[in-house]
């Protein structure tokens, strides 16, 4: 299993989901999307994250609107390999334990994952050994 983040515009995510879904037909007849779970373990859909936050009077009036990012936040665990050819372009890198949603448990996972695509970022690299006896 793998726990990738990714950020998609609306048409990106709505094309992207159409590949992760299935429809699914009820004891009434009523059908509807569900997350393939021959692809998909579980699907966060983080909606669009705050680029710049409100602000407020003394009050709690409003004095500027909280500016929204133009693309969606979406955390997924893959069963086996994610879809590289429709997602690989949109995943995003945060650092572990710097981003705004995890799957309780998953923490780890996603650290390896980071550190097999960013082995010499800082996160990755252990500290140096302390001389005690200087």
């Amino acid at each position: 299993m793998k726990y990738l983040k990714y950020f998609f515009t609306p048409t990106q995510k709505a094309s992207a989901f159409a590949k992760i879904t299935q429809e699914v037909t009820d004891a009434e007849g009523v059908t509807s999307a569900q997350w393939d779970s021959s692809k998909v373990v579980a699907v966060a859909d983080l909606g669009q994250p705050v680029v710049t936050p409100a602000t407020y009077d003394e009050e709690g009036n409003v004095l500027t609107e909280a500016v929204l990012s133009s693309k969606h936040e979406v955390d997924i665990i893959w069963v086996d390999e994610p879809l590289t050819t429709s997602f690989a372009s949109y995943v995003v890198w945060p650092t572990p334990g710097g981003y705004t949603h995890t799957f309780s448990g998953w923490e780890q996972i996603y650290a390896e994952e980071y550190c097999k695509a960013n082995p010499d970022a800082a996160y990755c690299q252990p500290p140096a050994p302390i001389d005690h006896e200087a």
